[in-house]
């Protein structure tokens, strides 16, 4: 288990990275169209297919980044917060079961995807760039999505045998 939780603070760190580099190009594009917008009359049309495609990128890697904490997606716990052992047991491995579902059919559709777009060689509109990298977006962060629930249902699980040996 040393080895996951190592293997998991480097996917983290690599996660972190992606999302730093990703925001601060967001940020920078976007002020830079915003300048030649207002100063030279003319708005760089790639940035807004650029920043579309990142933002899914930072969003999704975003939801990962939560989805490692107790409560860090957006729910409504509201029930499942009045739970006591073994029915709180039950429904947190239950929900978890159905994010792992959830991630993993978003990973598998995200790499049909990315398949699709490549055999196709479809270009984006404005940089004509290959979509299958902007695709490719969505199956690597649903590995990590995947990653992370497991890692929080690990962490659960340890933190239940814990108070329960106490």
């Amino acid at each position: 288990m040393n080895l996951y939780k190592k293997v998991m603070k480097g996917v983290v760190a690599v996660e972190n990275a992606v999302m730093v580099v990703a925001t601060f190009a967001i940020l920078v594009l976007i002020f830079v169209n915003v300048i030649g917008r207002f100063c030279f009359n003319h708005s760089f049309q790639f940035v807004d297919e650029f920043v579309v495609a990142v933002f899914v990128l930072v969003s999704l890697i975003g939801a990962a980044l939560a989805s490692r904490e107790d409560g860090g997606l957006i729910g409504l716990s509201l029930i499942s917060d009045q739970l006591k052992g073994k029915t709180r047991l039950i429904q947190k491995l239950i929900a978890n079961a159905i994010s792992l579902i959830y991630c993993g059919v978003l990973t598998y559709q995200g790499f049909v995807r990315t398949a699709v777009e490549f055999s196709q060689g479809t270009n984006t509109f404005v940089m004509h760039w290959p979509l299958w990298i902007f695709v490719s977006f969505v199956p690597v962060s649903g590995i990590f999505l995947l990653l992370h629930f497991v890692e929080n249902t690990v962490n659960f699980l340890e933190s239940r045998k814990l108070k329960e040996d106490k």
